[in-house]
């Protein structure tokens, strides 16, 4: 393969590549824009649920949580399910980036570096090893190996905002409900019901 199209094809690469991850960083702020929104008019309706002492209006007000809580959990979990799939998304480009750069001289492997560099931050004892199966003229590497670059360790803001935070506003919404529904419960209680 000649250098221009060597070039050519890593170029077309890393666009590939750039494409994906912005599009993952859209749905993310997408996501989370939406999910701030839910959050803000759940606390609101909680607040209100446990203000108003008038039965018809509390009812009211505890069947729209119920559809903001509904609502608001089932567009996380499907976002969850898009988010993942645009994360699998950009590792295909990136190890097809990985495997274009094989093909150029190592000092001119910037990708594959960077890749290290992220990966060493992890396992510092491993640099070694992760540069002389990635950077030396005569390496073969296989699906294995790219894994090591791709796939395990997967950056921290990847497996805060793709982990964590679609569990943390579960659990937020978990007690928010639970807490209107206790509230519910014993104003009904109250009452007599």
């Amino acid at each position: 393969m000649d250098k221009g199209h060597l070039s050519g094809n890593i170029t077309y690469l890393m666009g590939g590549a750039s494409l994906n991850d912005s599009l993952l960083q859209s749905y993310r702020n997408f996501h989370l824009t939406m999910q701030s929104i839910f959050l803000a008019i759940g606390i609101m309706l909680f607040i209100s649920i446990i203000t108003f002492k008038d039965f018809l209006r509390l009812t009211l007000l505890f069947i729209l949580l119920l559809v903001v809580f509904t609502l608001s959990l089932t567009i996380l979990y499907k976002m969850k399910r898009i988010i993942i799939s645009r994360g699998e998304d950009v590792n295909f480009w990136h190890r097809a980036l990985l495997k274009a750069e094989q093909n150029v001289p190592k000092s001119e492997r910037y990708f594959t570096m960077f890749k290290i560099y992220q990966q060493s931050r992890y396992k510092k004892s491993e640099e070694h090893f992760l540069k002389e199966t990635f950077l030396s003229e005569t390496a073969q590497i296989d699906d294995k190996d790219l894994d090591m670059l791709i796939e395990r360790n997967l950056g921290y803001t990847r497996k805060i905002l793709d982990g964590w935070l679609f569990t943390g506003i579960t659990i937020i919404w978990a007690l928010l409900f639970l807490f209107s529904v206790s509230w519910y419960l014993f104003y009904l209680h109250t009452l007599g019901f």
